[in-house]
């Protein structure tokens, strides 16, 4: 009668092999230690828009994102927003997203 070996699934190794580790005092844990929390996630999945822009535009936006300390495709998301809410007066934006377009305004002389 042969003898037949039960073979582990990659993950199996790897938490039995996590295990002998843990177990030799290999392994720490501290339950302290602050831990990244994942992001939110979006309401509604996100859709890629390719834009053409001139390359000067283009240069503006990034440097208004980096003034803002956010992505430019973060920047222009909210721009689309803040822009689609003109025309619909029920729609709901971020304070955030009105603070940055007004503090845009402003730097670019958009505002009286």
């Amino acid at each position: 009668m042969s003898r037949q070996r039960k073979t582990q699934r990659p993950d199996q190794q790897q938490i039995v092999a996590a295990a002998a580790a843990f177990a030799r005092g290999e392994v720490t844990y501290d339950e302290s230690a602050p831990a990244p929390l994942p992001p939110v996630p979006e309401s509604e999945p996100m859709v890629p828009l390719g834009v053409r822009v001139p390359a000067g535009v283009a240069r503006r936006v990034r440097a208004a994102a980096d003034q803002a300390g956010v992505p430019f495709s973060q920047l222009v998301r909210e721009w689309i927003e803040l822009g689609l809410t003109e025309n619909d007066h029920d729609r709901v934006v971020s304070v955030s997203a009105l603070r940055r377009a007004i503090a845009h305004a402003a730097q670019s002389g958009h505002v009286a």
